[in-house]
């Protein structure tokens, strides 16, 4: 029989697996994965991807591929050829900043200043996505707010509670 227990560890085991592969895939030259530590591209350097786990990352400069922010905040000044993403922090892209392909932001807040900034599609799920300039909002920029989000967390934890819950087997009396 396959406890609570059993599956936590198992889910626990599975996101190391999951974080090292992270880890060495991102270690190619021009990289950086930082734990606990924010990583800075300044203007006229340029790195291929950035990960950051509890850091934020402030980019200046160019980054040929993805970013990925894990509990921190992302703040794009220079170029992102790639995707972005930021799980548990906010997002902050100017002006003169440019996402080729699409952001993402879970669980915080997305502030950018003009369409062009966001080659791709820009969501936010439990924050707000606010452009600066009202102008005009395009139809690829969508926000999930935190009163939904929330009501979608508790269906979803009280759906996976129903699931994991061990079952009482009747006693063979």
């Amino acid at each position: 029989m396959i406890t609570i227990g059993t599956r936590l560890r198992g889910f626990a085991v599975l996101f190391l697996f999951w974080f090292a592969v992270a880890t060495a895939s991102a270690q190619n030259h021009g990289s950086r994965t930082y734990f606990n530590q924010d990583i800075f591209v300044a203007q006229g350097q340029r790195i291929d991807n950035a990960i950051c786990f509890f850091c934020s990352v402030q980019i200046e400069g160019d980054v040929a591929g993805r970013v990925l922010v894990l509990f921190g905040n992302l703040n794009v000044t220079g170029r992102i050829a790639g995707s972005a993403t930021v799980i548990g922090g906010n997002t902050v892209i100017d002006s003169q900043a440019r996402i080729g392909g699409s952001a993402l932001v879970l669980g915080g807040n997305a502030v950018y200043e003009t369409d062009d900034s966001i080659s791709g599609n820009a969501w936010v799920v439990g924050g707000h996505l606010s452009p600066i300039s009202h102008r005009h909002r395009s139809p690829r920029r969508l926000s999930f707010g935190p009163v939904l989000f929330s009501g979608a967390a508790i269906i979803a934890f009280l759906l996976l509670s129903v699931l994991f819950l061990p079952r009482r087997r009747p006693d063979p009396a």
